[in-house]
């Protein structure tokens, strides 16, 4: 029987037990009854306390078990790191021409953002200039009926 089932035991004892006269809170209880649960008790905890101590015991097993992987991860990672840093002269490599592609790439840009701009604005000059030769003639027809 487990600890847990003896107190469960103690605690059916004092439910079941009867109210003491005119103190409704005392009850009367089996005194030898308990004292038998409380010796129980005293037989049964230490192999509760062992049981404790197991899984303790588990408990940082399993956390050095832990700590061991993680270390392994990362001396795994470590390893990669190295091998990464070998490969360094390839990713400079590729960088720079990155960066050389990125430069002719803007260049490109700022000359087609130019010919767009000169090209909208010699299309807007000579709609503007469109424009004013049709007010002009707006203008001489309007005058031509208000007379």
């Amino acid at each position: 029987m487990s600890v847990f089932d003896i107190l469960d035991e103690m605690d059916d004892l004092l439910d079941n037990a009867k109210a003491f006269p005119l103190a409704a809170h005392k009850v009367v209880i089996d005194g030898d009854r308990l004292r038998e649960l409380v010796n129980d008790i005293r037989l049964n905890m230490p192999k509760e306390m062992k049981r404790a101590q197991t899984i303790d015991y588990d408990c940082d097993r399993i956390m050095k078990e832990a700590q061991t992987n993680a270390e392994s991860i990362i001396h795994g990672a470590e390893e990669r790191a190295k091998a990464l840093v070998a490969e360094n002269a390839i990713v400079e490599e590729s960088k720079k021409r990155a960066h050389e592609i990125l430069a002719k790439t803007k260049t490109k840009c700022e000359q087609t953002k130019d010919a767009t701009s000169a090209y909208v604005l010699q299309a807007l000059t000579e709609t503007e200039a469109k424009l004013n030769v049709l007010l002009t003639d707006l203008r001489k027809e309007k005058s031509s009926w208000e007379k």
